[in-house]
């Protein structure tokens, strides 16, 4: 097992999540996430560079909105079955208030 570097643990979800670019707007699930950022899973074709404003959809009474970075992206195959494509993302702006939800979710674990 390797040693873990991110700052903050990822929490794992199962969140809709919409990503608006310049160019598109892309819908895709939410693996996991922290206060630093997220993984999510999509499906279409996308330009993933430069500020993406991402929205997740975390119940049907609350969604958070934040801007980031793209720190990854590629394509996956961890069943040995289904291919999907997947980008790491770094926060750049989130509010105190979905930070602390976010927070809140590694104490439920």
């Amino acid at each position: 097992m390797g040693i873990e570097k991110r700052l903050h643990p990822r929490i794992p979800v199962n969140w809709p999540v919409v990503i608006l670019t310049p160019k598109s707007v892309i819908k895709g699930e939410t693996r996991n996430i922290s206060v630093g950022g997220a993984c999510i899973e999509y499906s279409e074709e996308a330009d993933l560079n430069g500020e993406l404003h991402i929205v997740f959809e975390h119940s049907k009474q609350r969604s958070m909105s934040v801007t980031g970075r793209k720190a990854w992206a590629g394509n996956f195959n961890i069943d040995g079955k289904s291919v999907f494509s997947g980008v790491g993302v770094r926060f750049i702006e989130i509010s105190r208030e979905d930070q602390e939800l976010i927070s809140s979710l590694d104490k439920d674990i």
